[in-house]
């Protein structure tokens, strides 16, 4: 009977798997721009055979994690430090916690106190040369669909716009994206980050709710506890069959 346990085990491991997804996207589910995980991508490996005759197989999760490319719905807040790509693309950015550029959709933008341009959780912005965005002090700030930013400087005649640097963005196309260990978007396979081709389109004053399904993540959340309640209840069977045939096979006596 150690197989059927080693099976049920093995899809108890899984569910795990799947309710952790699931419970991030939920957490991240008022986050601008956030792309919800998809359900862990499953592998299967063969364990050592003990012998000739028998052999363990189980699944392992993937090395990528995979996201739903789905756009988020626009949220107009008339923020000019509020920007959101229309349609497919990404923003470049510098994570907060290193590490090497990544892409990103989070444009709840806003000012470092050394005047970079971060997003609200303080990975900062990039332009076209891949460098930080840092902008002095303005009095007004326009971002066109391209990505130029048009700056009216404080010690500027009112009215009067200067060009600054430009948002870098991308499309990524046929490019595969995955999640790194840190959380941020980068090509599959350690593969190299994809130059900005500016074809995005950008529009301010709005942002990008996520693109969480909250109501289908609590029906999934229903499921995954049901299956979790059927492989306890078969290891349990397991167990009386194993011995059953223990009693029968028992001496008289």
């Amino acid at each position: 009977m150690d197989r059927n346990i080693h099976i049920a085990l093995n899809n108890l491991r899984n569910i795990s798997s799947e309710l952790r997804v699931n419970a991030q996207n939920m957490a991240n589910a008022n986050v601008p721009g956030f792309r919800a995980d998809l359900s862990v991508t499953r592998e299967a490996s063969f364990l050592t055979p003990f012998d000739q005759f028998r052999s363990r197989v189980y699944s392992q999760e993937a090395s990528q994690a995979l996201f739903s490319t789905d756009e988020g719905g626009l949220q107009s807040t008339e923020a000019e430090m509020d920007i959101a790509i229309q349609g497919q693309g990404y923003f470049y950015i510098a994570p907060t916690s290193g590490g090497d550029p990544a892409l990103s959709r989070r444009g709840d933008l806003s000012f470092d106190l050394d005047r970079f341009v971060v997003d609200g959780a303080g990975n900062r912005l990039l332009d076209i040369g891949l460098n930080p965005i840092q902008l002095p002090a303005t009095r007004r700030i326009v971002v066109e669909e391209t990505g130029q930013i048009q700056m009216e400087l404080l010690d500027a005649p009112e009215g009067t716009f200067v060009a600054g640097p430009i948002i870098a963005t991308s499309q990524a196309e046929g490019v595969v994206l995955a999640k790194s260990p840190d959380g941020h978007i980068r090509p599959a396979n350690e593969a190299a980050l994809p130059a900005p081709d500016q074809r995005a389109r950008l529009t301010q004053g709005f942002l990008e709710n996520s693109n969480v399904d909250t109501i289908g993540s609590l029906i999934q959340n229903i499921e995954s506890q049901r299956q979790f309640e059927m492989s306890v209840k078969f290891i349990a069977l397991a167990q009386e069959i194993d011995e059953g045939g223990t009693r029968i096979m028992r001496l008289p006596g």
